[in-house]
């Protein structure tokens, strides 16, 4: 008897909580809008076995115009082109099929890690190579390495003031599965020549992002009141270039359609600020969570020990 009753309580339990869950699915836009952006131009990332930017490059553009993408953002690290046969033609193959690039910085730092001075010089030493490359593109947009914009209001300030001061405009995150995560065990795989370790690859890498999509459209509500049009953060990697296809029709399964990132950040929620506060990291949802100190929505979080030690 004692083995039913604690059987039942389980079971009602399981049913309120996809009972929970459904709901907050309802209560999700059913035509939410996305904007597709890839960070760490021309060098995202470690190189499986055979590969180079070039083809990186190559195999990404061709997918993203297959998906009528053309005028997709990339974030561009400077520092990483110079010298470079490989990452030059690379940022080429990218322009010259209609994409367009914005600023990372010129080595990728931390805002907390360094000066407002020293960050701001990274700006300015970036924008060489943007001017080179983009020449008549609208190549000024920042996007923030780490999405970390400082760990006080002083920082965060100062570095906004010289964005809007050389008419930049900040690409903003609603988004973010860390993509990333998987591209090195992608690479060691490939080498292993490990199916079933790939199998897990992919299928985990899209019910990573179906989860923290889902988290992040969540927190949109509870941050701003209702979904906003959305800006996915993603990196020009061999393993996400991989599965773009798959992605971008997993999105479309939740009933996304895409638009270009300009149109994306013209709604009026992308031209507010969150409050004061010590710690300005994470995506904009995250950021207005934070300081209004709201109870972030459950999750499964990514399999971040198993990603590090797979085909190891």
């Amino acid at each position: 008897m004692k083995t039913f009753f604690l059987a039942t309580l389980l079971s009602l339990s399981l049913v309120a909580t996809a009972t929970a869950q459904t709901e907050e699915q309802k209560k999700l836009d059913a035509h939410p809008v996305v904007a597709l952006t890839f960070d760490d131009l021309p060098v995202a990332g470690n190189l499986p076995p055979g590969m180079n930017r070039t083809k990186v490059a190559t195999e990404l553009v061709a997918k993203l115009k297959a998906a009528h993408m053309e005028g997709t953002y990339a974030f561009v690290i400077g520092s990483k082109i110079a010298g470079d046969p490989d990452a030059e033609q690379a940022m080429r193959i990218w322009l010259d099929a209609g994409m367009n690039i914005g600023s990372h910085t010129w080595t990728h730092p931390s805002l907390r890690e360094v000066t407002t001075a020293e960050y701001i010089d990274e700006l300015e030493k970036n924008e060489a190579p943007l001017a080179q490359y983009g020449q008549l593109h609208d190549w000024r947009w920042f996007r923030y390495p780490y999405l970390d914009e400082g760990e006080t209001a002083a920082k965060y300030d100062a570095v906004r003031q010289w964005l809007f001061a050389h008419h930049y405009r900040v690409a903003e995150v609603t988004l973010d599965f860390e993509d990333w995560a998987w591209n090195n065990a992608y690479g060691r795989c490939l080498a292993k020549n490990d199916a079933a370790s790939l199998q897990w690859l992919h299928d985990s890498y899209l019910d990573n992002a179906k989860e923290f999509v889902r988290l992040g459209r969540e927190e949109e509500r509870l941050a701003f009141g209702h979904e906003i049009p959305n800006v996915l953060l993603l990196h020009a990697t061999a393993f996400t270039t991989h599965m773009l296809p798959e992605l971008i029709a997993q999105l479309q399964g939740e009933g996304f359609h895409f638009a270009a990132l300009a149109e994306v950040e013209s709604d009026p929620a992308y031209a507010q600020t969150p409050a004061k506060t010590e710690d300005y990291n994470g995506t904009m949802p995250d950021l207005f969570m934070d300081a209004r100190h709201l109870p972030y929505p459950k999750f499964t979080p990514q399999p971040k020990e198993k990603l590090e030690s797979i085909c190891k």
